[in-house]
């Protein structure tokens, strides 16, 4: 795993948490400044109601929850691990954990209800804000990204499948507000969230784990 430092990266994962900070005290605050971004946005995608589309996007938005997301995620740390690289693995698992329990917090701490049962359009049960689906879904292609597609030579591939990827975020976002299960303001916390915990993930990477890793990959070449 090939995750190069970048002296940005502490400013945008501080910036990102501050963000999400911000909105979290703005969603448990009830601010109006939230209802307005809500309301705008709503009113763009409930625009496209549709009956067939309704049942396709039911579908589709379960292979976004959180346990299909992090079972997609074991899988690729379990691909990682039995590959020797048991420092990535590690880290990765980490991460998922780490992660999980802050958007697990983090839900508990807003306690923001869901939009209205009678307007909901599908099952869902617990707190708004921040999504599941869309924290689960952001870290699994996080993970995807850093950990397997790199790894395919065709430089074509990797461009689709990184370009699918994106794709499929923006998906169970939208998603999430088309069903009447969460506010826009739930997955725009989501991607902030999976952002900060990334971007602080990886710094943990550089510093603790990537020198011994070179150190460790330049050893075994030198014995070759």
């Amino acid at each position: 795993m090939d995750l190069k430092e970048n002296k940005n990266r502490p400013v945008l994962a501080t910036v990102y948490a501050i963000i999400f900070l911000i909105l979290l005290l703005l969603v448990k605050l009830n601010s109006p400044i939230v209802h307005g971004i809500d309301h705008i946005v709503q009113s763009i995608v409930f625009s496209f109601t549709n009956e067939h589309l309704t049942v396709l996007i039911s579908i589709l938005t379960n292979f976004g929850s959180p346990i299909v997301s992090l079972i997609l995620a074991c899988l690729v740390l379990a691909f990682v691990f039995f590959k020797r690289e048991y420092a990535a693995a590690i880290w990765g698992f980490g991460t998922l954990i780490i992660g999980n329990g802050l958007a697990w917090v983090f839900k508990h701490i807003a306690a923001r209800p869901r939009p209205a049962l009678a307007q909901r359009l599908a099952p869902a049960h617990g707190y708004s804000f921040p999504s599941g689906h869309v924290f689960g879904t952001t870290l699994f292609v996080l993970l995807l990204l850093t950990l397997i597609v790199p790894r395919i030579k065709n430089h074509t591939t990797q461009t689709v499948i990184r370009v699918l990827a994106v794709i499929w975020v923006i998906f169970i976002m939208l998603s999430r507000i088309y069903l009447r299960v969460h506010y826009p303001t739930d997955t725009f916390g989501s991607l902030l969230l999976a952002g900060a915990v990334w971007e602080f993930a990886v710094m943990v990477w550089i510093k603790f784990f990537k020198q011994k890793v070179d150190a460790a990959n330049s050893e075994g070449r030198h014995f070759q």
